[in-house]
């Protein structure tokens, strides 16, 4: 109860929010990433794309840096800090890397549809690995929606081959070293992360990131089967395909290569957590250097995703601050080697 009623006093603007520095930039970049080249791409994902009807055509994406863009990229040149690369939120139907405001949407625990709570966005997960001083600049990127109702189905595998673009474009564009980028995801955004790391894994193409941030990751498919987003993410998949590491990575083991070093943060009392504990479980099998927490004060209603809401920074200040806090001390502690 007295959660509730300090929640209550904060949204009616009673307590002030946390105090946060806000000295983050952003430029949308439109079509800027070229799509990967089909001869990068393995016989694998070229046969599943040409399958499902899909071709990945050049990405839209927004920059988060401090001060001036160049600038941010030669900090991480120099390994005074790092480059993220990340991928929003919303269950593949809602969210864009152009709301600023958010960078991604949440999934109701308690509903059969995912809805975007614009008013109790505050800053947003981009925004705050900028303003809190863990990645030097992020690169936040446009992947498609698998669309709904009348709009045009775009499957699996366009989200990973998108991925795969922007992953490439920031090798050969930006002079960073590959342990320099850090993957970010949350809730379907994590869900990409992985799958564009297992790709990376089993093709052998490129190297891998630096590392790897979960956020509320969305691992587990199989029990969302009966969603109409999950299915339009199957394409001409059946139901039966869910089960495999490209939908479902918290059932299945890890490629037997070395895994980048994996955080993952989460809410305790959030739908996803069983899921997210399989997945750590998995990690932890595949002898990755996985470090997990999970957040036990936020009320089952807000932990899903928590980073993202007005109402979770004003309310549980203090647990906001510890995530951030340890967010930023697992990236600083990344090792800096080839």
């Amino acid at each position: 109860m007295k959660t509730i009623r300090k929640l209550a006093a904060r949204v009616q603007g009673i307590l002030a929010p946390a105090d946060v520095i806000r000295s983050a930039e952003s430029s949308y970049i439109e079509g800027a990433i070229p799509p990967v080249p089909t001869e990068s791409v393995g016989d694998v994902m070229n046969q599943w794309a040409g399958e499902a009807r899909v071709r990945v055509e050049s990405v839209d994406a927004v920059w988060w840096y401090h001060r001036e863009l160049e600038r941010s990229l030669e900090e991480v040149r120099r390994g005074n800090g790092r480059l993220g690369l990340y991928f929003h939120g919303g269950g593949y139907v809602i969210g864009s890397a152009r709301d600023v405001r958010s960078g991604g949407s949440r999934m109701s625990p308690t509903l059969s549809v995912y809805e975007e709570t614009v008013s109790d966005i505050v800053v947003g997960i981009p925004r705050g690995f900028i303003e809190r001083n863990i990645c030097a600049c992020l690169l936040s990127v446009e992947y498609s929606l698998v669309g709904m109702g009348g709009d045009p189905v775009k499957p699996f595998p366009l989200q990973i081959l998108e991925a795969l673009s922007a992953y490439r474009h920031l090798l050969h564009s930006t002079n960073v070293p590959p342990n320099g980028i850090v993957l970010i995801g949350d809730s379907a955004g994590g869900h990409l992360v992985l799958a564009l790391q297992r790709y990376l894994l089993e093709s052998g193409d490129m190297p891998s990131p630096g590392g790897l941030i979960l956020l509320s990751p969305w691992v587990d498919l199989v029990v969302e089967r009966d969603r109409p987003q999950v299915r339009r993410l199957l394409g001409q998949l059946s139901t039966d395909h869910l089960s495999e590491p490209y939908f479902s990575p918290s059932l299945q083991p890890l490629p037997p290569e070395q895994w980048p070093p994996t955080l993952v943060y989460y809410g305790a009392a959030e739908s996803f957590a069983p899921s997210i504990t399989a997945l750590v479980s998995r990690l932890m099998e595949a002898g990755a250097a996985v470090t997990s927490y999970a957040a036990e004060e936020i009320l089952e209603k807000f932990s899903h995703d928590f980073l993202i809401f007005r109402s979770v920074e004003m309310a549980w200040p203090a647990q906001v601050d510890e995530t951030w806090a340890r967010i930023r001390a697992w990236t600083r502690a990344l090792g800096t080697g080839p």
